[in-house]
């Protein structure tokens, strides 16, 4: 990502020429003088953490009691679910300071978040918002394109032969994702920084620090300790093996969830104008056209995944609690609808894994073929 060191991105122009934005905006802003609240969060994100928070601690009171191998995997699975949807939907909230609209106390709140879950909530916060919802699917500007050179997301990327697999191997891969989070990714954000956006900034030592102090808490909280406690019962051994289980399908559904409101058949990619430092195009019409939804309509899926479901809304209001994401694409839907545009795209979540996992294929097909072909004229 040398590029984002030279040179920042701009677009045409924040809004479509018949004001599509300003038109969604005017509806939103009658939504939110209706809530008391306004933007941030309301009394249900306060009860959704408070249910959370208690799941957690039946589980991991479950850990400590409970007398059959498959009982301790099954209360880590929750445990780490539960602690994972709070991270969803509060500690993502807080990264764009709209649980409590304090920039001060929405800091602390996501770092606080991430912590318990063993990660640096710094250092995402700072990837997530400066570098991801600017450049969504913009080549080589766009962070999250560059979590791995397993994966080619974009054709446009560098391949590698490895890469016409990559729809069989990618599941496998993804089972990691979480404890590849733990041991390497946040200290990959602080010592290869030409990968991301910290090689414009100077990384506070506190942050590498807290990094340190978090991973020792977690591993002390989440292994240690149950070890400890349950000595008499589990061995050291299937205290780690229940704990990387849990990891295993909690990152399953956490890398398939990362991936399905941006990396599928239905969205656009695009390559800016790197000499112009333009991406031709509105705001608008890209934040939409790169971005999807699934189960737009479950309540259900909402509360589990924090808005994650209602991806477009969050793109267009990134300020703004996902507690309203409901209210919010319907005023999309109805904007796009009266001014005959097809931008807006959703589908079910497992729609959205099959959709991915073609667009893997495809991918790595278009740039092969593209290999092949040049290799024959020369």
């Amino acid at each position: 990502m040398d590029s984002i060191k030279k040179k920042k991105l701009k677009y045409e122009s924040k809004d479509t020429t018949d004001l599509i934005f300003k038109q969604i905006k005017l509806k939103s802003e009658k939504y939110f003088f209706t809530q008391k609240s306004g933007k941030n969060a309301n009394a249900f994100l306060w009860f959704k953490l408070l249910s959370m928070l208690t799941l957690a601690a039946a589980a991991y009171y479950g850990i400590v009691y409970v007398s059959t191998f498959l009982l301790l995997i099954l209360c880590y699975i929750v445990l780490f679910v539960s602690l994972l949807i709070v991270g969803l939907n509060i500690g993502h909230d807080a990264a764009h300071h709209c649980v409590t609209g304090n920039k001060k106390t929405d800091n602390f709140i996501i770092q606080f978040i991430f912590a318990i879950n063993g990660m640096s909530g710094y250092f995402w916060q700072v990837k997530h918002n400066h570098l991801h919802h600017i450049y969504p699917n913009v080549y080589n500007h766009d962070s999250e394109l560059e979590i791995t050179s397993f994966f080619l997301l974009d054709p446009k990327q560098k391949s590698h032969k490895i890469h016409k697999y990559q729809h069989i191997y990618a599941s496998f891969l993804y089972l990691t994702f979480s404890l590849l989070w733990l041991f390497y990714v946040d200290f990959a954000y602080f010592f290869d920084k030409n990968r991301f956006e910290f090689n414009n900034r100077k990384t506070p030592i506190i942050e590498f620090t807290k990094v340190i102090f978090i991973k020792f808490f977690y591993f002390i909280n989440f292994i240690v300790l149950p070890a400890h406690l349950c000595s008499d019962v589990f061995s050291l051994t299937q205290i780690i093996g229940a704990f990387v289980i849990a990891h295993l399908f909690v990152s399953l559904g956490l890398s398939y969830l990362s991936y399905v409101s941006h990396h599928v058949e239905e969205v656009d990619y695009v390559q800016a104008d790197e000499s112009a430092g333009l991406i031709n195009d509105t705001w608008t019409k890209h934040q939409i056209i790169t971005t999807i939804d699934f189960n737009p309509d479950s309540r259900v899926a909402n509360f589990i995944f924090g808005g994650f479901n209602l991806h477009v809304a969050h793109h267009l209001f990134p300020d703004t609690c996902h507690v309203h994401y409901r209210a919010l694409t319907a005023i999309i839907k109805e904007t796009l609808e009266e001014n005959k545009v097809d931008w807006y795209k959703s589908f079910t979540f497992f729609e959205g894994i099959s959709s991915h996992l073609k667009h893997l294929k495809n991918s790595a097909d278009v740039i092969l073929t593209q290999h092949s072909i040049q290799q024959n004229n020369d």
